[in-house]
């Protein structure tokens, strides 16, 4: 398949700019999510020490990035998971 060649600089530059910038969009859309984000004792209503699916609801923006948050994949995110995606420079153990 030939693609079409472009002859116009400025086109082939705006391009290139809306790439980064929907990447930045990305990045910013994660931070507003941890903006949003409830406080721990907040989320977690039947106080077992994990937050659930089920918790999540109430929540959201937090249940959008349950996969993302969930490390290690075992069907509920624990405190240290959450701080974690709350904070990536923290860890608590």
């Amino acid at each position: 398949m030939k693609l079409p060649r472009i002859k116009n600089p400025l086109f082939a530059v705006t391009l290139v700019l809306l790439s980064f910038a929907a990447y930045a969009e990305k990045s910013d859309n994660v931070v507003a999510s941890r903006d949003a984000a409830p406080e721990w004792t907040d989320a977690d209503t039947n106080r077992d020490g994990y937050l659930s699916k089920e918790e999540l609801m109430p929540f959201p923006t937090l249940g959008q990035d349950y996969a993302e948050i969930d490390t290690n994949d075992d069907g509920k995110i624990s405190q240290t998971e959450y701080v974690d995606w709350m904070d990536p420079d923290h860890s608590i153990d």
